[in-house]
């Protein structure tokens, strides 16, 4: 604390860092761990005790100082601003449920083992927390992305676009679903079929040191990001649909076709010593594969920085 203040004392103008001290000591004497923005400028303007500014932008501005020296977390949505006094009673009450292991008894099957939780199903989990604030603190720990319904139908993560059934309402009622994907909470083994793809490039990056590996959070953040970028890529719908390339995802490895023409695999390998990127492409999309090959590479290179530095 001591070290955090003497940071923003030495980077802040008097004003602004007495904005800092006085934000920050209403955050803690208000004893509640989860506050909004409104909130706090309602706390300020009732309570004289708190030098605390009028205008929601300098409030702001505090609180991502606070938040970039590490005293508190802060959280967006469209539409709200929460701000997390102490992030470790969160991660404690949340993460130690999702993701207790099953012999625990706090463990709670809300995932089965595709990695698919629905929104609707974190709130009966968790009715005391305000379900954006939830979905926005889990992915800022790079826990979970929230994914269209329309492209996981293009997965083997859930089941297709409608029942046998026929049932239009069902249907429609999927569509509206809100759904997070969490990567640590998909346990399925590597799909047979994708022992027999055919592939034009490969490229690895390889730990030196024998007892070296890469964690599995590292395959859970790279795979987080890169599903939500392919999860956006519009391309060719008609050229995926008529090769019936679907997006697949398994415990260490992904494969993808993009609707550009190009098949994209990356699998941690070798007892989790390897990350390994494989491509292929349709005749005439060899350009494409160029492109995304490049992009792809360069993800698997900065989530290894910030993910995992001390490897070598």
């Amino acid at each position: 604390l001591s070290n955090a203040c003497g940071s923003i004392r030495s980077t802040r103008r008097n004003k602004s860092s007495l904005y800092c001290h006085e934000v920050y000591r209403l955050l803690v004497e208000r004893k509640k761990n989860i506050l909004t923005l409104s909130d706090i400028m309602s706390a300020g303007k009732d309570n004289n005790d708190y030098v605390i500014p009028d205008k929601k932008e300098d409030i702001l501005d505090a609180l991502h100082s606070l938040y970039s020296v590490g005293l508190i977390s802060v959280l967006k949505s469209k539409r709200k601003v929460w701000v997390v006094v102490n992030k470790g009673i969160l991660l404690t009450e949340v993460d130690g449920i999702l993701f207790a292991p099953k012999t625990f008894k706090e463990h709670v099957d809300i995932a089965s083992n595709t990695g698919i939780v629905s929104v609707s199903s974190l709130t009966r989990l968790f009715p005391k927390y305000d379900p954006d604030m939830l979905i926005c603190f889990l992915k800022n720990m790079e826990l979970c992305q929230e994914m269209n319904p329309s492209f996981l139908r293009m997965t083997n993560l859930i089941v297709g676009d409608r029942e046998e059934t026929g049932d239009r309402a069902s249907e429609t009622q999927r569509r509206r679903k809100r759904l997070l994907f969490f990567p640590c909470l998909l346990s399925t083994d590597r799909p047979d079929e994708m022992t027999s793809e055919v592939y034009q490039f490969g490229w690895c990056l390889q730990c030196t040191r024998e007892h070296d590996f890469f964690p599995p959070r590292y395959f859970h953040v790279l795979s987080l990001h890169l599903a939500f970028k392919f999860s956006l890529s519009k391309g060719n719908k008609e050229l995926a649909e008529k090769l019936n390339r679907k997006c697949k995802f398994w415990r260490n490895g992904l494969h993808w076709f993009d609707g550009y023409g190009v098949g994209s695999l990356v699998e941690i390998v070798d007892e989790s010593q390897c990350v390994l990127v494989m491509m292929s492409c349709e005749k005439g999309y060899s350009d494409n594969m160029v492109s995304l090959r490049r992009k792809v590479i360069r993800k698997v290179m900065s989530v290894y920085k910030n993910s995992c530095p001390g490897l070598k």
